[in-house]
């Protein structure tokens, strides 16, 4: 069964990390540095998000190594494949120059990561930096894999400990290389676990309404939070994975159980964060005012749409948009990029750009979709029935591929 809160939560991520790509690559110039934010959030919670999901994909249907690994596979690859297919006819429009072997095999390989804030093993090809992500969201699944069996809860123990050890780690390290690359995927994975360990513990905890709008008012102003000069910064990140938890135990639409958290807890820590906000001043001070009141604002909404008895029609919407949006996620974010870097390098109207570039996005992802996505799993069940029943592995295609399987669509500056 879907869970149409997270199915909207998801969709909503890829139509703001669109939006900020859209802002990024404007033919007029990047405006303001503000809306990179927009992207970077929507990919922490994608991060979340996809820890969660996978656990509850496990839960109802439990796949061993090779089945789960082959599963991600179907779901991933493809779509990845069009594309970085879609990035280099991107190139070729544009005049642009391809990248070396070295960097396309590894694009091919994901092991790819955003030139200018990591660049670790390889840079992602231009044209399509969104697909930087996804080397991280391919490790946490790797990594997943190799736990599952008889010791996985401790061996998860574990892998968290060295995700959090792995953290500082990341802030010492200034070498561009395979070992930064691996802690950096160890630090990152942090926030996938914490998204695992919310449906772990799913019935230990749960919130009302009005601080799960709170803890969500809190976020913006947590990640933009400065602690060293890296933009992708895991600590901030962790501390907004935590921030998270209530609003996510809530997108599980599960019945109160186990202890309730009171919005107490997260109004102490959030005066503490604006006190830090307000005199370390590493926001200008009136957008530190601004973020700080956030909460606050929410909670007003929250209480306008009790006074207005708009509550029904609000999960209306949510319910019917996220059933759409939510399943064109993937497709839209692995595709978009390209487009929009097309028509950024084509256009030098602003109007004419937007109108234009988001008609050949939807087509495109809805295509990937409906017809692409399709047809692959028709495929590997095709070549799965060709299989004598005495030599198949049983399960090592999915029969159906979860609606909850998809890569973290991402990033910030460039996500």
């Amino acid at each position: 069964m879907k869970k149409i809160y997270l199915e909207f939560l998801r969709g909503i991520s890829s139509v703001f990390i669109l939006g900020w790509h859209l802002i990024f690559l404007a033919p007029t110039g990047h405006p303001t540095r503000f809306a990179g934010y927009w992207g970077t959030d929507a990919l922490m919670l994608f991060f979340m998000l996809s820890g969660l999901v996978i656990n509850m994909s496990q839960s109802t249907k439990p796949k061993t190594t090779i089945p789960f690994l082959t599963n991600r596979f179907i779901r991933i690859y493809p779509q990845f494949l069009i594309g970085i297919l879609l990035a280099f006819i991107a190139l070729y429009i544009t005049n642009t120059t391809f990248p070396s072997i070295k960097t396309t095999i590894g694009n091919l390989f994901l092991v790819s990561t955003m030139n200018d804030y990591m660049g670790y093993i390889v840079p992602s090809i231009q044209s399509n930096l969104a697909v930087w992500s996804l080397s991280f969201e391919v490790a946490f699944y790797v990594l997943f894999a190799f736990t599952i069996g008889r010791y996985q809860k401790k061996a998860l123990i574990c892998w968290f400990m060295i995700s959090l050890i792995a953290i500082p780690l990341h802030f010492l390290r200034s070498d561009r290389d395979v070992f930064t690359h691996a802690i950096a995927i160890f630090s990152f994975s942090s926030i996938w676990l914490v998204g695992y360990y919310i449906y772990e513990y799913r019935h230990l905890i749960y919130t009302d309404k009005y601080v799960v709008l709170f803890s969500l008012g809190v976020l913006p102003l947590i990640s933009r939070m400065h602690f060293s000069a890296n933009f992708y910064d895991p600590f901030r990140y962790f501390i907004f994975a935590i921030f998270a938890i209530p609003f996510f135990r809530y997108c599980l639409q599960l019945p109160p159980a186990g202890k309730k958290i009171k919005i107490i807890y997260v109004v102490i820590p959030h005066i503490l964060i604006v006190f830090a906000a307000l005199t370390i001043r590493y926001l200008p001070l009136k957008n530190a005012i601004a973020y700080s009141t956030l909460p606050y604002v929410y909670i007003g909404l929250g209480y306008l749409a009790d006074v207005l008895k708009i509550n029904a029609r609000l999960k209306d919407f949510i319910n019917k948009s996220g059933a759409i949006m939510g399943k064109y996620s993937y497709s839209l974010y692995i595709s978009h990029f390209p487009i929009v870097f097309i028509f950024s390098k084509l256009m030098h109207n602003i109007w004419g750009y937007v109108f234009f570039c988001l008609p050949v996005v939807f087509v495109v992802a809805y295509s990937l979709e409906t017809w692409l996505q399709p047809a692959v799993v028709k495929y590997f069940r095709k070549a799965k029935a060709m299989v004598p029943a005495t030599e198949s592995t049983a399960g090592n295609y999915p029969e159906t591929i979860s609606p909850y399987l998809f890569p973290a669509g991402r990033p910030e500056i460039i996500a």
